[in-house]
């Protein structure tokens, strides 16, 4: 077993289900293995970048949970990623789209609250559904009292937004497949691509400077399986721009990119920017 893999299975064991500091896993990990700081770090920083340890704060940890350890040191992530929804509204909409019958992803913000500087006080959901189902879902949010829009245009949305304070909005767009959904979530990689695509073509209201801070936070804390973030970014028309982004976040992989066109500038200010943090 590999030595992070044995540090792994201690902080599991001696900090199950909880945070941790990283000096209170430096005292554990050098009574039982006399791993110096300098190991520590570099264990943590290994563990969070393969997505098994996750980084709260400044110095703060916590062994994540939707990983599963296999024999042989090999490290298997679940097609069903643990999401953490941001609104109980979002819940509940899941719950009556799924028992409606209508096929939908959720993808976009509501997926990475966790990594924003700044939480508005409303949100605006992302829904994917299957062509064809627009209607249905719209219909069906609305009766039950929700805020929902069915491909809506900035403007549109803008114009919801000012009319209907303090109400989550739900927008919901179609689509021909729903490549990368897990139990009504898109997966880590698609809901990257459809946050970069909704903000920098500015087909809803969100800064392309905080999403820039969100890849940066999530590059940092999660593992991206890159392969299969260019393949979503391929069939969004993103892909050589995503490759410039993802050169950033990780200069030592194997990609040539063009330079940087104006769509990115934005973004890439607001990631850059939290680098620099």
């Amino acid at each position: 077993m590999k030595w992070e893999n044995i540090a792994l299975e201690i902080l599991r064991s001696e900090f199950p289900n909880k945070a941790f500091r990283a000096i209170d896993a430096f005292r554990v990990l050098n009574a039982k293995k006399r791993y110096s700081k300098g190991t520590l770090y570099r264990i943590l920083h290994d563990l969070s970048k393969r997505g098994l340890v996750e980084k709260l704060g400044r110095g703060i940890y916590r062994v994540r949970t939707n990983r599963i350890m296999e024999v042989e040191d090999r490290i298997t992530l679940s097609d069903t990623v643990s999401i953490e929804l941001a609104s109980d509204l979002l819940i509940k909409a899941k719950e009556l789209l799924r028992h409606k019958g209508i096929e939908f992803m959720v993808t976009g913000f509501s997926l990475f609250y966790r990594h924003t500087h700044h939480l508005p006080k409303r949100l605006i959901h992302l829904i994917y559904v299957i062509k064809g189902a627009g209607e249905p879902a719209i219909t069906s949010l609305r009766e039950a009292g929700f805020r929902a829009l069915l491909n809506p245009s900035r403007k549109e949305l803008s114009l919801a937004l000012d009319s209907f304070e303090e109400r989550d909005i739900f927008v919901i767009r179609e689509f021909s497949e729903l490549s990368g959904d897990a139990d009504g979530n898109a997966c880590l990689e698609r809901a990257l691509v459809d946050l970069y695509f909704e903000a920098t073509r500015k087909r809803i209201p969100f800064s392309p400077e905080e999403a820039g801070r969100i890849f940066l936070n999530v590059f940092r804390n999660e593992h991206v399986d890159l392969s299969r973030l260019f393949f979503f970014a391929n069939r969004r028309g993103v892909k050589e721009e995503l490759k410039t982004v993802a050169k950033i976040l990780e200069p030592d992989i194997p990609v040539k990119v063009d330079r940087e066109s104006k769509r990115l500038k934005e973004f890439l200010n607001g990631m850059r920017e939290g680098i620099l943090r």
